[in-house]
C-alpha cells in the first residue's frame, strides 16, 4: 500500500468519508475511458467496487487489531433492499476467506435510501464501530455533509459505494474509481486464477497533491498478507506508456 499511501499524503483519513465508484460499463476501451461515470457499471465492476471496499474493511480491522488498546471490531453495512436484491448478500464463507469474522458485520437493509443514510449517520455517532459502509445510488450534498461531520466528530471512517452515473458525493476526503481486471498468474498452477486484481483510480484526495490524482494503478490483493500491492508486472514500469507517448508526440 506504500504507493497509495504516498498519493494520499500518508494514508486514508480514519475520521472522514471516502467514496468508491465502479467504472462505467465500457471499461477497457478508449470510449469507456472518455465516458467515465456517464456509462452504467457492469455487474463485474460493481463486484470489483464492493470487493475493494470489503478489503479496505479488512485493512481497517487489521490496523485496529494491531493496537494495544481495546478497539471496536464491528462493521455496519447499510443499503436499500433494492441493492441487496440486485447485487446479492455477502456470503459468510466469502467474508471469512477475505480475513475477518462474518459475525463482525452488521447488515442493515432499508426500504429507502434516506433510511440507509440515517442508519449510517447514527452508526457513526455511536462511536462504537470500526467502520460504516453504505451502498447507495447517490448521496446528495446535505446527507453527505452530515456523514462527514459525524465521521469527524466521532473518529469513525465511512465508505460510500455509489453508482457510476451519479454525481460525486460532497464532503468526501477521497474518491476512488474501481474496475475489474483479469487476475494474475497462479504461482503454482498455470490454469488456475491467481490474486484478484483491480484497476484503481484516485479521482479526489483532500490532502494529496493534484499530481497524485486522476492516475490509475493496477493493484492485486494478497490473501496471505491481507494487503494490496502494485501488480508485479507493472511495478517497475508504471510510467512507461506515458513516457512513450510523450516521446512519440
Amino acid at each position: 500500500m506504500s504507493e497509495i499511501d504516498r498519493r494520499l499524503a500518508g494514508g486514508l483519513d480514519a475520521a472522514s468519508v471516502h467514496e468508491v465508484k465502479p467504472e462505467g460499463s465500457a471499461t477497457g476501451s478508449a470510449a469507456g475511458a472518455r465516458a467515465g461515470a456517464s456509462a452504467g457499471a457492469s455487474a463485474g465492476n460493481w463486484a470489483a467496487a464492493l470487493g475493494f471496499a470489503l478489503r479496505l474493511a479488512v485493512r481497517r480491522l487489521a490496523a485496529l487489531g494491531a493496537r494495544a488498546e481495546a478497539a471496536p471490531a464491528q462493521i455496519l453495512w447499510c443499503w436499500p433492499s433494492a441493492f441487496a436484491r440486485e447485487l446479492g448478500l455477502p456470503c459468510g464463507q466469502g467474508l471469512a476467506a477475505l480475513g475477518f469474522d462474518p459475525s463482525a458485520c452488521l447488515f442493515v437493509e432499508t426500504r429507502r435510501a434516506s433510511e440507509a443514510l440515517w442508519a449510517m449517520e447514527e452508526g457513526l455517532k455511536s462511536a462504537s464501530l470500526a467502520l460504516v459502509v453504505g451502498v447507495l445510488k447517490e448521496a446528495e450534498l446535505t446527507p453527505a455533509r452530515r456523514l462527514s461531520l459525524a465521521a469527524a466528530g466521532h473518529l469513525t471512517p465511512c465508505l460510500l459505494i455509489t453508482d457510476a452515473r451519479s454525481a460525486p458525493a460532497g464532503s468526501t476526503a477521497s474518491r476512488w474509481r474501481i474496475g475489474t481486471r483479469p487476475s494474475g498468474p497462479h504461482p503454482f498452477e498455470a490454469g488456475a486464477p491467481g490474486a484478484p486484481r483491480y484497476a484503481v483510480s484516485l479521482e479526489r484526495c483532500r490532502h494529496g497533491s493534484l499530481m497524485s490524482q486522476a492516475q490509475s494503478l493496477l493493484l492485486e490483493w494478497s490473501d496471505e498478507t491481507h494487503r494490496f500491492r502494485v501488480a508485479p508486472a507493472l511495478a517497475d514500469r508504471a510510467d512507461g506508456p506515458r513516457h512513450a507517448r510523450r516521446g512519440a508526440g
